[in-house]
């Protein structure tokens, strides 16, 4: 899990480069302020919910976990919805 506290300025958490299907990683805004200072997550080449872009996070309070499908298409989805 990563607590991500961006109350000083917004940064990019990047995904790893070789995920194995079933690889996790949960995000948690530990400072609530991704609504202002946003939170985003690098693709690192890896699709993130069939889509070729980064995720940002401005939801404040947001946690939330992703995981690998093992499908190159998909990428890493959501744990829970």
């Amino acid at each position: 899990a990563i607590l991500a506290n961006t109350a000083t300025t917004s940064f990019t958490i990047t995904l790893p480069a070789s995920p194995a299907t079933g690889d996790f990683v949960s995000f948690i805004d530990a400072g609530y302020t991704f609504d202002t200072k946003p939170l985003t997550i690098g693709r690192n080449s890896s699709n993130i919910a069939n889509t070729a872009a980064n995720l940002v996070i401005n939801t404040e309070g947001a946690g939330f976990t992703l995981v690998y499908s093992g499908d190159a298409t998909v990428g890493w989805t959501y744990r829970d919805k």
